[in-house]
């Protein structure tokens, strides 16, 4: 029995510039930063004498004997890709946060399941092959509508300024700060669950249809990237807070599905409060907002939101990682 745990992530800038549709031309980065809420996935080949070969505990409870009949289509299309369409598992899923909420969930997902495979086949795989493998199944065997964000974030754990070269190679910078210059930093994040979740390829479909007719946006989203870094660098956590703002500004403007009337008053509802700026994670539509706070306001601001879910998180130092590993019946 094998058991891996993939961290989920909030992301500050760039996001959108790690489309295919944008990098393969412009080239791409973020800035992004892994949590400790994880997806767990467990993985057990089953002894050859029980009835179904195929038994997938997620939001559904599955027991099937053909590959092709399992309605996880992660878990269907990669088990497929790694020869286990005659083997016998039991793969179950816990996940700290609930899928859609713009926290990478879909990503942290199949990062946890390649890597319990890989385990299970005797591999070792790098951060930088499970990011570009995990891609690859949600884009082009699964043909979803993502980005590589995700993927990379989860995958290498920590904070990380990321840079994507326009034929999709890309260097991982860490952001180095003191333990005391993190630590302030996020103590004056505050993350806020919207209470709504969506469909998040069905979100960013709509944005990369768009997205020619917003190549200025796309490129201030991207040279954002880099100024913020330096911002970080030199512990201007209020500027970088007020540049939060000024993404916030371009991003919502990206797709007219990208906020909504509950967004948008929680997010007024945080800059009237004690919010430098914020931003809706993840590709728009619903999910949790991330908040800078002013120094010292933090908890005013978190008393305004007595009927939303206020989410405390720290670093996720590790990416995907192996947490237990038993073996079991071959």
């Amino acid at each position: 029995m094998i058991t891996t745990r993939s961290p989920y992530r909030v992301s500050f800038f760039g996001g959108g510039t790690d489309y295919a549709d944008w990098f393969n031309e412009n080239g791409g980065a973020f800035l992004s930063l892994a949590i400790n809420y994880y997806t767990y996935i467990t993985l057990r080949v089953k002894p050859k004498f029980q009835e179904k070969q195929y038994r997938i505990l997620w939001r559904l409870a599955e027991e099937v004997q053909d590959v092709n009949d399992i309605q996880h289509p992660i878990v269907r299309e990669t088990l497929k890709k790694y020869g286990f369409d005659n083997t016998g598992l039991d793969i179950s899923y816990i996940g700290d946060l609930p899928g859609g909420s713009g926290m990478g969930s879909s990503s942290s997902f199949t990062a946890a399941l390649l890597l319990a495979i890989k385990t299970q086949l005797n591999e070792t795989i790098t951060p930088y092959e499970l990011s570009n493998l995990s891609y690859d199944i949600e884009k082009n065997l699964l043909k979803e509508t993502v980005g590589i964000q995700d993927q990379i974030a989860t995958s290498f754990g920590g904070f990380n300024k990321v840079e994507i070269a326009k034929d999709g190679n890309f260097e991982v910078v860490p952001v180095n700060l003191s333990s005391k210059c993190l630590n302030n930093f996020l103590e004056r994040m505050v993350l806020v669950y919207t209470g709504t979740t969506r469909r998040a390829t069905e979100v960013a479909s709509k944005k990369v249809d768009n997205m020619k007719n917003k190549i200025l946006d796309y490129r201030k989203l991207y040279e954002m990237v880099p100024y913020a870094h330096s911002l970080l660098l030199s512990n201007d956590f209020d500027s970088f807070g007020e540049l939060m703002h000024e993404a916030w500004k371009i991003k919502r403007e990206l797709s007219d599905v990208m906020s909504n009337t509950i967004i948008d008053d929680i997010y007024n509802l945080g800059v009237s409060n004690g919010a430098l700026g914020g931003k809706l994670l993840g590709a728009g539509g619903g999910g949790f907002i991330l908040f800078m706070c002013k120094e010292g306001m933090k908890e005013n601001l978190i008393s305004k939101f007595k009927k939303n879910s206020i989410l405390p998180f720290k670093i996720s130092s590790t990416g995907t990682q192996v947490v237990y590993n038993e073996g079991g019946f071959i």
